[in-house]
């Protein structure tokens, strides 16, 4: 666990400027509502509520580390609320010595550590597992980190950021050890599925289809089958089904009933456009119509990009993904990635669950796009290295400059009181 962590010498600067950035954003988001905050009451959450709309993101966790309940749905995070508990008391302390809730600040510090290991944990994926120069797995991850969802999701107060690093690091841990020949453990697949899925319960399914590749159908014997994952499966699904009988069930968010888990499984939402506009479109570009707008608040299921040109880029990272599958075609560790990928499409794309904002689950499957360009980078010739390096280059300012700008103007938007 420590090496996981533990940041190298030559990683320091990166970290410190990658850090950096998402503070910007974090202040950003913090200073628009912390006059709300700052001297909290009903009325001001309530006024909180009223403008906050940042897509289909969820603020329930400013919620729990203010006033601390099972806030999340427990069967979709069963022990999402459990783990923010140490935080929540930390709050507490805060608000005593400062007289102002500091929910902001406790979570801003969440998300930008989460945010700043997810950069580091693909950055190393891309240079130690699949064998790219610094600069170029600096460039991959820079790239994605441009994605809309993925940088959103290092600023909304919701569970994707967590999610993103824990899959990044689940994706980093089994790449070495494809490398190195090595298996998991039984504490190790235990740990991490249990963590993993324990902040959503799908990705407990991501970790799965991970260490199966790693330790092959050893893993689908009996014994580390019931260690590893059916043991944790039985106390999660435990803790969803036990915790609303014994809380209060006034409580917003506690005890979701199944009709309206099903609800989430949507039939009628047209897939074709959804793939084109959201899940390949709006999860990497944000549309400049209902810029984050939320489909329960006036946005349309779909909208369409204004720029021809934004079509281009969607079809050009496409592209390039598709291509980078083809060069690292037989390489375990990316049919692994790309395994997670599939599991995704058939949750969201098939069965419809989440389809009308399929965008906002993008840090569980995106990373599958910079791991297939990296294997293009690595296939590459050098003159068609240095061409693709540039194409690279072009899109990641393009993403980044379109993103901040629409992002600043929309997080400095005053308040409608």
């Amino acid at each position: 666990m420590k090496e996981w962590l533990t940041i190298r010498r030559e990683e320091r600067w990166m970290m410190v400027a990658v850090t950096a950035v998402i503070l910007v954003f974090q202040y950003l988001i913090i200073s628009k509502f912390w006059v709300l905050f700052a001297a909290y009451s009903d009325h001001n959450w309530a006024v909180f509520m009223r403008n906050f709309h940042m897509s289909g993101f969820d603020p329930i966790a400013y919620r729990v580390l203010t006033d601390w309940h099972c806030g999340f749905d427990t069967v979709r995070h069963p022990l999402l609320a459990f783990m923010l508990w140490p935080v929540y008391g930390l709050n507490q302390l805060l608000w005593m010595l400062t007289g102002a809730d500091c929910c902001q600040l406790c979570m801003g510090v969440i998300l930008t550590v989460c945010g700043s290991y997810s950069y580091l944990f693909l950055f190393r994926i891309v240079q130690d597992v699949i064998g790219l120069s610094r600069l170029d797995a600096i460039l991959v991850s820079t790239f994605f980190f441009g994605f809309a969802y993925i940088l959103v999701a290092m600023i909304v107060p919701d569970h994707f950021c967590l999610s993103l690093a824990l899959l990044l690091l689940t994706v980093y841990v089994s790449g070495m050890k494809l490398r190195r020949h090595e298996r998991f453990t039984t504490r190790e697949g235990l740990l991490l599925f249990t963590v993993t899925a324990g902040v959503t319960l799908s990705n407990g399914v991501a970790v799965f289809l991970c260490v199966l590749m790693v330790n092959g159908r050893r893993v689908i014997r009996w014994r580390p089958l019931l260690r590893m994952f059916v043991l944790p499966s039985v106390l999660l699904l435990t803790v969803a089904l036990a915790v609303p009988y014994a809380t209060d069930a006034s409580q917003p968010g506690i005890g979701v009933p199944v009709s309206k888990q099903m609800a989430w499984l949507k039939n009628e939402v047209p897939r074709g456009e959804v793939i084109w506009e959201n899940f390949f479109g709006e999860s990497i570009q944000l549309h400049r119509k209902h810029v984050l707008g939320d489909v329960l608040v006036r946005r349309p299921v779909i909208v369409r990009y204004t720029w021809k040109i934004q079509y281009g880029i969607e079809a050009l990272i496409l592209l390039l993904t598709v291509m980078g599958v083809a060069a690292g075609r037989k390489e375990r560790f990316l049919w692994m990635v790309m395994a997670v990928l599939a599991f995704n499409a058939l949750l969201h794309l098939v069965l419809g669950f989440g389809l009308d904002e399929v965008y906002i689950m993008t840090a569980h499957w995106a990373f599958a796009i910079p791991v297939a360009v990296a294997y293009l980078l690595r296939g590459s010739r050098p003159t068609g290295l240095w061409l693709l390096r540039a194409v690279l280059a072009v899109t990641t300012g393009y993403l980044w400059t379109y993103h901040s700008i629409l992002l600043v103007r929309y997080l400095t938007w005053p308040l409608a009181l």
